[in-house]
């Protein structure tokens, strides 16, 4: 489960540089900082431990914030969500030019310095991957498809897109409405703000578009309709998870 480091107390969670994580007193599981209850032996018997600070990017997504008031400079950030080498996914802000799409995973390393907005500050790494003991995944964790919405289903479904542009089978514009909803289905779907800027709509809208790219065409083969059936189906699930109701008011 992806969770932020913002809570009431988060001072407590960090020591000195490192970045702090939640240890189940009981199983050992580690988890993100947010954690209320283990979801291995669904106690609340947590405890603060450091991680390494290093992990990979899950996904990112270039977003422009206001860093003050309301007529503050608009900035833009670098929004990601990081797997810790330890197992934990969080939410964070990346400094540092990130790499095209590729199948090499890209490492980051925890920065402990001011926030810019509400989560923890990583940098690019260069250096190696370290082996370190990782949480324990909870059954329900391992039952899940390995393939929803993680890096590698995002490159996967950005490069069937791109596929399906040069065979003819979607056009550029559908491609934009469709590469948009994949960047973001790991954070479960963009911010209402983010739509309108990008597309000029709102949520409900923007999905229902998605649809009408994905809905297969008469001269579609039998192979190209059960791509765009599965991309949408995980698009459509992964939007959802994220939905806010007071988005669609």
């Amino acid at each position: 489960m992806v969770q932020h480091t913002q809570t009431p107390g988060d001072h407590q969670s960090r020591s000195g540089n490192s970045l702090m994580v939640r240890r189940c007193r009981q199983c050992d599981g580690l988890h993100a900082p947010t954690t209320a209850e283990c979801a291995t032996c669904r106690t609340g018997n947590l405890e603060w431990t450091a991680s390494s600070g290093r992990g990979s990017l899950v996904s990112y997504r270039l977003v422009h914030r206001s860093m003050g008031g309301p007529h503050s400079e608009v900035v833009p950030l670098t929004i990601a969500i990081v797997e810790l080498d330890e197992g934990p996914r969080i939410y964070a802000t990346v400094e540092g030019d990130l790499p095209p799409y590729s199948d090499v995973p890209v490492r980051v390393r925890f920065e402990a310095r001011p926030k810019y907005d509400r989560f923890p500050v990583f940098a690019i790494d260069a250096a190696p991957a370290h082996r370190v003991r990782r949480s324990p995944v909870p059954p329900s964790d391992r039952d899940d498809p390995p393939t929803e919405c993680d890096a590698s289903w995002v490159r996967s479904a950005l490069r069937q897109c791109d596929l399906m542009v040069r065979a003819g089978l979607l056009d550029p514009a559908e491609k934009t409405l469709v590469a948009f909803a994949v960047r973001w289905a790991p954070f479960g779907g963009s911010s209402a703000d983010e739509l309108l800027v990008a597309f000029g709509t709102d949520r409900r809208r923007f999905l229902h578009l998605v649809t009408e790219a994905l809905r297969p065409r008469r001269t579609d083969s039998v192979v190209v309709r059960h791509r765009k059936q599965l991309l949408h189906e995980a698009l459509t699930r992964a939007w959802q998870v994220g939905h806010h109701p007071q988005e669609a008011q």
